[in-house]
């Protein structure tokens, strides 16, 4: 068997072309390993939490002088949604 997980997506920046490679990679050891008669799976990942978007939030936040613990949870959210404008779509 091979198999390959594929991280989960976030917002922690602008999309650039290593997304385009690690997927295109991916995708490439996956398509072989099937050619070689194995039983191939390609498992999509995904972020319940979002973990790595809010810790870049966080670092937006310190770079501002701003304290996670100083905001509300509504708070700290228009800070993440002002992130996932500037980065996100």
């Amino acid at each position: 068997a091979y198999t390959v997980v594929i991280p989960p997506p976030n917002v922690t920046g602008m999309l650039h072309m290593g997304h385009v490679l690690n997927n295109t990679l991916q995708d490439v050891f996956v398509r072989r390993a099937r050619m070689m008669g194995l039983n191939a799976c390609w498992v999509p990942g995904t972020d319940h939490a979002s973990i790595a978007t809010e810790a870049k939030v966080v670092a937006m936040l310190r770079e501002k002088g701003i304290k996670k613990s100083d905001l509300s949870r509504e708070g700290f959210m228009e800070h993440a949604w002002e992130w996932k404008e500037k980065y996100g779509g």
